[in-house]
């Protein structure tokens, strides 16, 4: 396999009880020892791993983290992501030390945009005020906050408004989750909403971040590409997650083999034109609601025609941030520049400077010359 991510997952003990956990019956004991989270981080990079990702249950409760944080930076990885419920970084100081120890992506998990939707699907009031200073918090540090949005029968319809709301807050990357029917998810019954009811609404949220300008930006995971009509691409099924997941045990999985085990096509698959690269669905949604609402996508859908919208990618941010104060700079020296920026996770080459760049040209944010064989870049005026 392609070696990306390992993402390590650190413990499965959590202070929230979600509706729709998919581990709400692991083992909320079981924690991976600090030596072999350090063993497991060494042995990432050792095998070519590209990023990091330190997982749980809730990984903050680990007084531990910021030195796993700080270990990762050491051995070479320049991408090192968080993923959490974002409570615990309401401490300004707790999410300080997190940055300066090399933290570089925050991914935060919210199940609605206002209080009453989010802590009752949480089960914790007070919940949503803490995540949402957690997520303010994490953005004035500029590094890489996304938030995943948790897709059930009480929140699917609020979903284009609840894109908006975080869009509106400066989060430029998202994840709609259509969650698997394990764990506490499997029990509950009142929360089960089909894709077909759902995708819908999925779809219309897609359009409003493509609208504002972070098309690219947004995916929907256990959602197949047939029932996004125009935004089919934005399935995450139809690419490879190149991750491998080290549980709190110590175990580890190759999530691509896992997904493929747990998914299945049905006669709508057979005539579908993304048949070769959509796994399918998952099975246990099959037992739960079967075939019913899928249709084939019969031809090669038209690609998708973007417009430049007005919102800021992450990536077009730690651009603009590098040019701040100076007069200019090359493309070199804005690559090297980046660096330095929490921001800056997957810009590897000058080609990806070029392609930022020129996207903020567009947006009339930037500007750029060609002299003596490089491009010079500038802030607009």
């Amino acid at each position: 396999m392609k070696r990306d991510c390992c993402e390590i997952i650190l413990n499965h003990a959590c202070d929230l009880r979600c509706g729709f956990c998919s581990q709400a019956d692991f083992d909320p004991g079981a924690v991976l020892r600090p030596a072999d989270a350090v063993r497991r981080i060494y042995e990432a990079k050792k095998a070519g791993f590209t990023r990091l990702g330190f997982s749980g249950g809730e990984a903050l409760l680990r007084r531990d983290l910021a030195p796993l944080v700080k270990a990762a930076r050491r051995v070479g990885f320049k991408a090192v992501r968080l993923q959490t419920n974002g409570m615990r970084l309401a401490d300004a100081a707790l999410a300080a030390r997190l940055v300066r120890s090399g933290l570089t992506v925050c991914k935060f998990t919210f199940a609605g945009h206002t209080p009453r939707l989010h802590d009752r699907l949480v089960g914790k009031t007070g919940a949503f005020k803490k995540s949402l200073a957690g997520l303010d918090n994490m953005l004035r540090l500029k590094t890489a906050a996304g938030v995943n949005l948790l897709v059930t029968r009480a929140n699917y319809r609020a979903l284009p408004k609840t894109l908006e709301f975080f869009m509106g807050r400066g989060v430029a990357n998202f994840v709609l989750i259509y969650p698997i029917h394990t764990g506490a998810m499997a029990r509950a019954g009142r929360l089960r909403v089909s894709l077909p009811q759902a995708a819908p609404f999925i779809a219309k949220a897609l359009r409003a971040a493509d609208k504002a300008g972070l098309g690219r930006e947004v995916k929907a995971l256990n959602v197949p590409p047939c029932l996004l009509p125009g935004f089919e691409n934005s399935a995450a099924g139809l690419y490879k997650f190149n991750t491998v997941v080290v549980a709190a045990s110590g175990e580890a999985r190759d999530l691509d083999a896992c997904t493929a085990a747990d998914r299945e096509q049905g006669p709508p698959c057979a005539r579908c034109y993304f048949r070769k690269a959509c796994r399918g669905v998952d099975r246990n949604y099959l037992r739960l609601f079967g075939w019913a609402g899928f249709r084939p996508v019969t031809a090669k859908p038209a690609p998708a025609k973007s417009a430049p919208g007005p919102l800021l990618t992450d990536n077009e941010k730690c651009f603009l941030e590098t040019l701040r104060g100076k007069k200019e700079l090359s493309t070199a020296q804005i690559l090297a520049a980046a660096r330095k920026v929490p921001l800056c996770y997957d810009c590897s080459d000058g080609n990806s400077v070029l392609v930022t760049g020129q996207a903020l040209v567009k947006k009339g944010r930037a500007a750029r010359s060609f002299r003596n064989g490089a491009y010079y870049w500038r802030l607009n005026a």
